[in-house]
């Protein structure tokens, strides 16, 4: 998990604080659990594979953006053996994801149950999913907004179960999607964006009363949904089952709404994982996020890869999707939330943990200070910013110095923090003018080759002891009395500021990372 905290220094000083105090704590090394399903496909990028960025000079300051950060989910059955484990521990099918849910601004997924009182038609093949219409509730309570039910499950238990799935929903403050004439989008405003949100069922036998996929049909659905919207997100319900290759026909159906305009499209239908992609059919810049399936949601399947599933969560503005991140969810009741992937080729540090760049972008340039000859220790790297968030400049330093016994440092084996010339590495803040010390880290764990001060971060590189070249790339972020890192990146990458959540502060990036 991204909050587990690790030790990266021995002490840290402030001008008002005494030596040796333990305060530089930090991310844990360890990431996520990763899903392993990013993978490229033609015409388009893995999730993680982001274009390298421009850097330019610093932009103007300017006032906060309207952003939002919407998550998408898969298969949602409350039925049969889930609905049994609801009666065991009614409150506990979604305590375990309610956190991740609830943070998103809008949270979606598929309902693969019908809700309704009215029994199983035989018609409609063996598997009798429906649930009861009080299980609205219990999406209610874990976070959702909106549920798709555009699938070929909706009308299961005969006439008239659609209609009902729509008012348990309704009845629970829920949105239904893709219920009614496909031409119609569900539009939701949030945090000053308007969201329009469509979904199809691309089975070929969904019932009546659900939006169906016709390509005509579904093409002017998008294109007035553009028109409408700042964001349009399209749920696709359909491919073949357990298999967790890119779907073919998903694929094409997400490269048609992505060239029509769709920002997010987001299938489920095969019960299992597949790769997330990021295309921009047209080039202009705008990229649309495609997750073909996002696997269960949570399921009373067995069959291999149906017990974990996966969110996709995008940090959207009015002019598209920013940056995304993908979580993996352990889909049978109760739903555990297992961690957030390890971010791809451009990562950006947001306050609750590392994204992936969902597009090209402009960085700021890092500025640098004058003459650091006065400076007593060798400089490795330098730059003027805020990385406190106090309003005030400082110079940044990455130095090295000759080793000195502390009450901290003998505790740590000699061989770890000094370098074959007899050197500790070390990073302060210091005054512009007179370059007196301000805040100052204690012997670090981790050399830093390379720093770009944001507000109220840092961007970093990380060396080793006896190599300057980048081994990894990492964040850190100002709590106060000393800095808390983000768990490192493995490989190289420059360090970087960018405004990407749009509040007008600039956030630690790493752009055009590689491994080693």
């Amino acid at each position: 998990m991204m909050g587990i905290r690790r030790l990266i220094g021995c002490g840290a000083d402030r001008a008002s604080r005494s030596p040796g105090k333990l305060l530089l704590l930090a991310g844990a090394a360890a990431g996520a659990v990763g899903l392993g399903v990013v993978a490229w496909a033609s015409g388009g990028q893995p999730a993680g594979a982001a274009p390298a960025a421009v850097v330019a000079s610093r932009p103007a300051a300017r006032g906060p953006e309207a952003t939002a950060r919407l998550l998408f989910g898969g298969d949602v059955m409350l039925g049969r053996g889930v609905a049994t484990a609801v009666a065991a521990d009614r409150g506990g099918l979604f305590a375990g994801i309610r956190l991740e849910v609830s943070a998103a601004d809008v949270a979606v997924a598929n309902l693969e149950s019908p809700l309704t009182s009215r029994p199983h038609a035989p018609a409609s093949g063996p598997h009798a999913l429906e649930a009861s219409q009080a299980s609205a509730r219990l999406l209610a309570v874990a976070g959702f907004d909106a549920l798709g039910i555009a699938n070929n499950h909706a009308g299961d238990a005969g006439p008239g179960t659609v209609a009902d799935t729509v008012r348990a929903l309704s009845a629970a403050g829920l949105v239904a999607v893709g219920g009614g004439p496909p031409a119609t989008p569900r539009v939701v405003e949030v945090r000053g964006l308007r969201v329009a949100l469509l979904a199809f069922d691309a089975t070929g036998q969904g019932p009546p009363g659900v939006a169906r996929w016709n390509e005509a049909q579904a093409r002017r659905a998008v294109t007035r949904a553009r028109s409408a919207a700042d964001i349009v997100a399209v749920g696709i319900h359909g491919g073949a089952e357990y298999v967790a290759a890119t779907d073919p026909y998903l694929l094409r159906l997400g490269r048609l709404l992505a060239s029509w305009g769709a920002d997010v499209v987001w299938g489920q239908g095969p019960h299992v994982v597949q790769p997330v992609l990021v295309l921009d059919p047209d080039g202009d810049g705008r990229p649309t996020v495609v997750a073909t399936s996002l696997g269960n949601f949570v399921f009373d399947q067995h069959q291999p890869g149906t017990r974990r599933g996966a969110i996709v969560e995008v940090l959207v503005a009015a002019d598209g999707v920013r940056a995304l991140r993908i979580g993996s969810v352990h889909a049978a009741a109760p739903v555990r939330f297992l961690g957030w992937r390890p971010p791809g080729a451009g990562a950006v540090a947001l306050r609750d943990g590392w994204w992936t760049l969902a597009r090209r972008v402009t960085a700021s340039a890092t500025r640098r200070p004058g003459s650091l000859e006065s400076f007593r220790g060798d400089v490795v790297d330098a730059a003027l910013g805020d990385p406190d968030g106090d309003g005030r400049a400082d110079v940044v330093v990455a130095f090295r110095r000759p080793f000195s016994e502390t009450t901290v440092n003998v505790l740590v084996p000699r061989r770890q923090l000094v370098d074959l010339r007899g050197r500790t590495a070390h990073l302060g803040l210091y005054r512009p003018r007179d370059l007196r010390p301000r805040w100052v880290a204690g012997t670090l764990f981790r050399p830093v080759a390379a720093v770009a001060p944001c507000d109220g971060a840092l961007a970093v590189a990380y060396s080793a002891l006896d190599d300057p070249r980048a081994a990894a790339t990492g964040a850190w972020r100002w709590r106060g009395f000393g800095f808390v890192a983000l768990p490192d990146l493995p490989g190289s990458g420059v360090p970087a500021c960018v405004d990407v959540d749009g509040d007008g502060r600039l956030d630690p990036v790493v752009l055009e990372r590689r491994s080693r």
